[in-house]
């Protein structure tokens, strides 16, 4: 049984900028998550509650995606702006 099953959680999905909320509701034979995603206008506050008319259909989750809380360096290295070198 995985920890992340049945909760609402920051994931961060490849190419994108920002983690996103996913609430985790399977785990494949194969170790992929299957999540539902917020509808549009949903408070943060209110994802906790896991209602279904805040969430909507089921949505297997692509193959570089991370819950947030365990990501490593690498994974969120790709989130932070480059800094600039100065050429001398």
């Amino acid at each position: 049984m995985d920890k992340y099953i049945g909760k609402v959680v920051l994931v961060i999905l490849p190419d994108t900028k920002r983690p996103r909320y996913r609430w985790i509701v399977k785990k494949r034979p194969d170790g992929r998550y299957i999540s539902k995603i917020p509808k549009m206008h949903v408070l943060l506050r209110e994802l906790q509650r896991k209602r279904k008319e805040d969430f909507g259909e089921e949505v297997l989750l692509p193959v570089g995606a991370i819950p947030y809380s365990i990501a490593t360096k690498k994974a969120r290295k790709h989130m932070t702006r480059p800094t600039r070198r100065r050429l001398s």
